[in-house]
Order: structure tokens, then sequence, then C-alpha cells
């Protein structure tokens, strides 16, 4: 399905971006009100590794896990010199946008001589 908003690898792409470049207004936009909470809390238990403290995050990865009408899951991978840290994202189209309504951290890594 292609809400009015584009398609879901549309919105993680976007996404992903906006998390890349620190566009925080964007990162919002694109949050429902569950993702944002579970955002949250990521941020404390991800070994200073989640994609908002990672320092200049240098790329992004994008894997479709799986995609249909009602819902899309991908994993987002934000690589910096300090390390990686992997998302697994859930959208859902509401009120014609896909928007992120479930994230879990799947893996934090510290590459060698980041701390």
């Amino acid at each position: 399905m292609t809400a009015p908003g584009g398609s879901p690898r549309e919105a993680v792409e976007r996404t992903a971006r906006a998390v890349m470049t620190g566009n925080l207004a964007q990162v919002m936009a694109d949050l429902a009100p569950e993702a944002l909470t579970q955002l949250m809390q990521l941020a404390s238990g991800a070994q200073g590794l989640s994609p908002a403290q990672l320092p200049s995050i240098d790329r992004y990865e994008v894997t479709e896990v799986s995609s249909g009408e009602a819902e899309a899951v991908y994993r987002v991978a934000f690589v910096s010199s300090m390390g990686s840290a992997t998302l697994e994202t859930t959208w859902r189209p509401i009120l014609g946008q896909w928007k992120i309504a479930a994230v879990s951290l799947v893996s934090a890594e510290v590459s060698p001589g980041g701390s």
C-alpha cells in the first residue's frame, strides 16, 4: 500500500536521514505517541549507543523485515566512529501517513577504539 504520505520505505529513509542529520522536528513528526515513549526508554539502556547519543552518525543502513498494507517492519542500523546501534521499527499508516508505531533496540556495538 502506498499511503498519501508515500511508501513505508520512503518514510523509513526520510526518518533515518533526519536522525543522521539531527532533524528532530522530522523525527518527532514520524513518531506515534507510543513509539516516542519506547524511544525515550531506549535512550537510557543502549550503553550510550542509541542513535540519539551517537556522535556524528556517518551512515545508516535500512533492511526490510516485512511489508504489508497495514504494517511494515524495518531494521535501521546507524553507524558512527563510536559504534553502531540497530533499531527495529514497526510502521503503520496513521491519518494517511506512515508513522513509527513501535521501536526496539536490536543491538548496540562499540567500535574498537570507540568509547
